[in-house]
């Protein structure tokens, strides 16, 4: 398989107040705080009082490279998913991390998306985060292939994979070279190299 390249180098990610209101607009405020306490209900409630505060905030930190140390915590709670609640194997921990950078996080990460998409970096095969498509969509699409190769008298052979934990498990320098390889620019590297060291 052709490893991709990209000769174009992503654009500069220029946060602007707009985009920054919008993302607090549309906070689900019964969501939890991060370790710094702030509740989505009052970031929205305060939103144009803030929004200028964390246009900055935001241009420095994509600039330096560095985020605030809440940034770079989390509380970690259990969740209930199934079973005896007395087991502990029944329940799965749940990373609950700063309102405001997930904030930051999704603006890099619609700027990103935005320079891989325009320059046809991400398989045509790839469903899962991707806009507009879903794992649904990929096994729709899937089923339909393998009905109409079995009404054609094909044979159809399946073998399923999953990888517990896959992100933790991706090796961090691998993924910077990847996104380099990709044009993402360098400023943006060194964030996304902050982010990951914790």
């Amino acid at each position: 398989m052709e490893r991709k390249q990209c000769e174009t180098k992503m654009d500069k990610l220029e946060i602007n107040e707009a985009e920054i209101l919008k993302k607090l607009e549309n906070l689900k405020v019964n969501k939890s705080p991060g370790p710094d306490q702030l509740y989505p209900r009052v970031l929205k409630e305060v939103r144009n009082e803030i929004v200028k505060p964390l246009q900055v905030l935001f241009s420095k930190s994509l600039e330096t490279g560095l985020l605030p140390r809440d940034w770079l915590s989390a509380d970690v709670t259990a969740i209930y998913k199934k079973g005896c609640k007395n087991e502990a194997s029944n329940y799965r921990p749940v990373s609950l991390t700063c309102i405001v950078c997930k904030l930051l996080e999704s603006l890099v990460r619609e700027h990103i998306m935005s320079h891989l998409d325009a320059n046809k970096l991400l398989s045509n095969r790839q469903y899962g985060f991707r806009k507009g498509r879903s794992t649904m969509l990929q096994l729709l699409k899937v089923l339909d292939e393998w009905t109409d190769s079995l009404e054609k008298g094909g044979q159809v052979n399946v073998i399923y994979t999953d990888f517990e934990k896959a992100f933790d498990k991706v090796p961090h320098k691998r993924l910077i070279e990847k996104l380099r390889s990709y044009g993402i620019r360098e400023d943006l590297l060194n964030w996304i190299t902050a982010f990951l060291a914790v």
